[in-house]
């Protein structure tokens, strides 16, 4: 086993099993309580494979992630870079994507599997995110692959709860929209239909997601630990159970059109990357 310091409370370790010489690689994090990111990362695994029941592979990375006390615990690592690397390094997601997996004949000269897959990814998180009530995003804890996979670590708020101001119902940043070709391009069109039918699909798979999330209630998780008997609830707001296909879609666009028309999370972006700045 090999170990790297990575920053303070962060290590990377690298296993090596011992019959096929395969390379295991985790973080071991202290000081943080990683009861919270287990339960979400859970729940993703769960939407993830009620999807693919449904034929719909939306590209979703559920890592593992371990607890092993309220200050301990491991996470598998995924080689990605953070949204906010990407743009500061290559100028802009497509960028990166044509570094990578250029093609002369694909859309803005990226692979169309990349892009597929980007745009996959893109409305799965933001469909999950969205439901499990997700906050505190920002471009630091938005990550990227290689072959188009975004997906979000660092789970600290959910049902709801955000330490920023007027959070926006999903991460949708303008960059990630122009990476689609704008808002009035074919691969956004795509983006909101995969949207709209994970949606409808979640919905109507509402009482397996409410049922193990309220197996959850007494796991001593912080954000539920804070109104127990609500956390089921507002899970269960989110997927909107009282309306019809047709108006959960109209109430799923107009989420989506709010948090990519949303101000106050641009400018919040912009201070939490001058902190980031003068943390340095």
């Amino acid at each position: 086993m090999y170990i790297y310091t990575l920053i303070l409370q962060f290590y990377r370790l690298t296993f090596v099993t011992t019959m096929s010489k395969h390379e295991y690689v985790a973080i071991f994090k202290h000081g943080d309580d990683l009861r919270q990111d287990q339960l979400i990362l859970q729940m993703i695994t769960l939407m993830d494979k009620l999807l693919r029941r449904e034929n719909l592979d939306l590209k979703l990375t559920p890592y593992k992630v371990l607890a092993t006390s309220s200050k301990h615990g491991l996470l598998q690592y995924i080689d990605s870079y953070t949204v906010a690397d990407v743009l500061a390094r290559e100028g802009s997601i497509h960028n990166f994507f044509r570094k990578h997996n250029p093609c002369e004949s694909g859309p803005y000269g990226i692979s169309a599997e990349t892009m597929d897959t980007y745009i996959k990814s893109c409305a799965g998180y933001c469909v999950i995110t969205y439901l499990l009530g997700v906050g505190d995003r920002h471009l630091d804890n938005l990550l990227l692959t290689t072959n188009g996979k975004l997906f979000h670590i660092d789970f600290g708020y959910i049902l709801g709860r955000d330490p920023k101001p007027m959070p926006p119902p999903m991460k949708l940043s303008k960059e990630m929209v122009e990476a689609m070709g704008g808002v009035s391009s074919e691969h956004h069109h795509e983006f909101r239909k995969q949207c709209y039918t994970a949606y409808l699909h979640l919905r109507r798979h509402a009482n397996v997601v409410l049922n193990l999330f309220g197996l959850m209630i007494d796991a001593s998780v912080p954000d539920i630990a804070l109104e127990p008997d609500k956390a089921v609830k507002k899970v269960e707001e989110n997927l909107q159970l009282g309306l019809t296909d047709e108006e959960a879609v109209q109430h799923l666009q107009g989420l989506l059109d709010v948090s990519i028309t949303a101000v106050m999370p641009a400018l919040v972006e912009q201070i939490h990357k001058l902190a980031q700045y003068w943390r340095k």
